[in-house]
């Protein structure tokens, strides 16, 4: 597959609007050319999965509601950008909107789309003029960004919803946007959810301890999972082991070992745990962090 040919990339993505992907391997083959990413697969923790699953599912809407439980860094921002422009693409009618905890969090999804559409052959599949919160595709379908606001989620209703970051979210703002999405034109309704976990009893631990009632699948990674691969180290010593214990050798992704380490080194251990390894969230700033629901209110 290849996009250096500006007519050959053209006419695959015809091809591909016409008669869709026939599995994952060929979709992460398409992203990768056309996107330069070659998305994490490899399952380095045995209890996560790796972003490549999320990214399969939820465009073949192998799944509806999910939430992407994953590290700072750890490319949360860029899928939801993939997803909403991979179903732009190539599913006409589809509309998405974008909800960050803050305006700032929306736009740094929609820029990625913008640039992705900027660039050929990709122009022609937009109506006009991308706009600074709003995208009509030719075909149909749009793609909008909104602000932290009440006002803001009320009005049509698309079929796939975006929240990013919601751990920066007013409760009553998630709320209120879970009535966004419906179904329509055989595209299935959906919210899909990114967020770091680094407030204790913050809205993204009650969305996590709730996913199972709530019908949310939870895709989760954290940083190892997203690494690239450990070759030619010495584990003894490394600043690393005690937390992967020879893990990243089997690691496939992007973030460099030796950002990974300063990282570590700079944080606390419960800044680490909660931001890279997705274990817990953050006790910070309580009075007392050994604060027990079950324990200590009656």
């Amino acid at each position: 597959m290849s996009i250096t040919n500006p007519r050959a990339a053209l006419a695959l993505v015809e091809h591909y609007r016409t008669h869709g992907f026939k599995d994952a391997g060929e979709l992460l083959k398409f992203i990768e050319a056309f996107w330069g990413l070659k998305m994490p697969r490899a399952r380095v923790c045995p209890e996560h999965t790796p972003p490549a699953e999320y990214v399969a599912a939820a465009f073949f809407e192998e799944v509806q509601n999910c939430v992407c439980w994953a590290n700072r860094g750890g490319g949360k921002t860029l899928n939801g950008a993939l997803i909403t422009w991979l179903d732009s693409v190539f599913k006409p009618g589809c509309e998405t909107k974008i909800l960050g905890g803050s305006l700032e969090q929306s736009q740094k999804m929609y820029s990625h789309i913008q640039e992705r559409f900027a660039t050929p052959p990709f122009q022609h599949l937009v109506a006009g003029e991308m706009l600074k919160t709003f995208t009509r595709m030719a075909g149909g379908g749009s793609i909008q960004i909104l602000t932290a606001s009440s006002k803001s989620v009320r009005g049509p209703h698309p079929q796939k919803l975006k929240l990013d970051e919601v751990d920066e979210m007013a409760p009553e703002l998630y709320e209120a946007a879970l009535f966004i999405p419906q179904s329509a034109r055989n595209i299935k309704a959906s919210i899909q959810i990114y967020s770091t976990m680094h407030k204790a009893y913050g809205l993204m631990n009650r969305v996590i301890t709730e996913a199972a009632e709530s019908g949310y699948r939870i895709f989760k990674w954290c940083i190892f999972d997203v690494m690239e691969k450990c070759m030619d180290r010495e584990c003894d010593g490394c600043a690393l082991w005690e937390d992967c214990g020879g893990k990243a050798r089997d690691a496939d992704g992007f973030i460099k070992i030796d950002d990974a380490i300063t990282k570590k080194r700079m944080a606390s251990r419960e800044s680490w745990e909660a931001e890279a390894l997705c274990l817990m969230p953050s006790q910070e700033g309580l009075i007392y962090k050994e604060f027990d629901l079950a324990i200590h209110v009656v």
